[in-house]
């Protein structure tokens, strides 16, 4: 009678603990197992304790039960969570919630910079994205001495080398790291379109870069980005003064901060600015954007022609014809102009 008592004990314990396993089981499996939930925001407060963060979850239909939680985190102790912005989901389960609370990874905020934006322009969209908190700052910071030779960047500034590319960043990032990042990024692209760039010396690299800056706010077709680079190049080699109404654009815009003027004057290519390439005859001191792959390129390896000049062919499709002398190019702009007022 004894032995089928105890075997009876036995039996009604195992069923409890198999009861409490399953239940613990079934508590630790995600809410949502099918995803059919939509992403939360979540954000953890700074010394906010992961207790109380669980409850939270639980409040709102991110975990199952936040006692069961709590007594697997005091079994295992894992490490303390850290504070920030999270995208969370009820279709992870409570191991996967605390592996992202442990290792801090948090909800990164997508960005995309176009190609040919200022410096001052990409601080902007950093601000209203929530990435960094101040854009003057941001400025600033990319002509610090400490930080620019850091990167090893020849020069006074960083404009010139923020490279425009889809980004993923954390809210409040540390403005040196997002900057690191965009300048790592053009680095290895200039890396892939002339390995040899380390070769050059840093006045030539700075040439280099200016006339990418240059290209890239004057091309539109890509296949004639080359085709301006050699020109730019040809008349560089003969003294000849660049005269780009991008560098007068950036002068009106950047220097004196007006809008932009949609169409240039004649008294606008008299503007004393030593960005201004047709006030001077040499080039600017300095990129006027942040220029592109396609840009880069053709700054790099520019076409092999004898052009000197290029005026818009076509508007609406942004073509332009080459000329290698001054009456051929009158003639390529008469006939533009003829075409512009008969429309």
């Amino acid at each position: 009678m004894a032995k089928k008592l105890l075997v009876l004990t036995l039996i009604v314990f195992l069923l409890l603990c198999g009861g409490a396993g399953l239940y613990i089981y079934q508590n630790l499996q995600p809410l949502d197992p099918e995803g059919l939930s939509v992403d939360v925001k979540f954000v953890v407060e700074k010394g906010e304790p992961l207790f109380t963060v669980l409850d939270r979850m639980e409040r709102i239909s991110l975990i199952k039960n936040a006692a069961v939680v709590k007594a697997y985190v005091r079994f295992v102790s894992p490490s303390l969570i850290k504070n920030g912005n999270y995208q969370l989901s009820a279709n992870l389960s409570p191991f996967e919630i605390l592996d992202l609370l442990v290792k801090g990874r948090q909800e990164l905020i997508k960005v995309t910079i176009p190609e040919g934006f200022s410096s001052r322009q990409i601080a902007q969209i950093l601000q209203e994205k929530g990435i960094i908190s101040s854009s003057d700052g941001f400025v600033s910071l990319l002509e610090s001495s400490d930080l620019i030779k850091t990167l090893d960047v020849a020069g006074e500034s960083l404009e010139g080398y923020l490279f425009p590319d889809t980004y993923y960043f954390q809210k409040d990032f540390p403005e040196e790291k997002v900057i690191s990042y965009m300048v790592n990024t053009f680095f290895s692209t200039l890396e892939s379109i002339f390995p040899y760039y380390g070769d050059f010396s840093e006045e030539k690299m700075r040439e280099k870069l200016i006339l990418a800056s240059i290209i890239e706010k004057e091309y539109r077709v890509e296949e004639e980005a080359p085709l301006m680079a050699s020109v730019f190049y040809n008349r560089l080699n003969i003294g000849m003064p660049l005269q780009s109404c991008a560098t007068v654009i950036y002068v009106i815009t950047e220097e004196l901060g007006r809008q932009h003027p949609g169409r240039i004057f004649k008294s606008d290519l008299k503007i004393e600015s030593a960005f201004n390439t047709y006030y001077n005859q040499s080039l600017p001191p300095g990129p006027i954007c942040n220029p592109g792959k396609v840009a880069l390129d053709a700054a790099f390896n520019p076409a092999q022609t004898d052009y000197l000049f290029f005026v818009v062919k076509n508007a609406a499709r942004g073509t332009h014809t080459f000329t290698s002398t001054l009456s051929d190019h009158n003639q390529a702009r008469q006939l533009y102009l003829s075409g512009f007022r008969s429309k």
